[in-house]
């Protein structure tokens, strides 16, 4: 399910469906339940949901009510970085990062017994449950 690179973690949840998604009021966070919630993805801070690669230049960023359009999508790729920031691209064509250098942003994916993965201040942290990453 994971597999760790020199920089990243690269976890592989590729056609999971994303069940539910909220915002955090005032806070600009994120709240994604995958796999009928199983899988949580909890964000904080300078978050980015873009339709499009956020670094396009005609990428267009995702507010408000419009971040439910994921729900009943498919996660493509979902990349944790060591530097602390996140990227993961769904079927939709949106894509939402956390940039860990961002002063504020945190994320925290987890899927109990299996993994947690937190990033806080520009570092990101990997524990798994299980040591193979199976």
């Amino acid at each position: 399910m994971i597999v760790e690179l020199e920089d990243r973690w690269i976890i592989r949840l590729r056609g999971i469906t994303v069940s539910a998604v909220s915002q955090i009021p005032d806070d600009r966070g994120l709240i994604v339940e995958m796999g009928d919630g199983q899988v949580v993805l909890k964000t904080s801070g300078c978050v980015r949901l873009t339709t499009g690669p956020g670094s396009a230049p005609d990428a267009v960023l995702v507010i408000g009510d419009e971040v439910a359009e994921l729900v009943g999508s498919t996660v493509l790729s979902l990349v944790a970085f060591k530097t602390g920031s996140l990227r993961a691209i769904f079927s939709t064509g949106h894509h939402l990062n956390v940039r860990g250098a961002d002063p504020g942003a945190t994320g925290h994916l987890e899927i109990p017994g299996v993994f947690d993965w937190s990033s806080c201040q520009g570092v990101g942290r990997m524990r798994l449950s299980d040591p193979d990453g199976t």
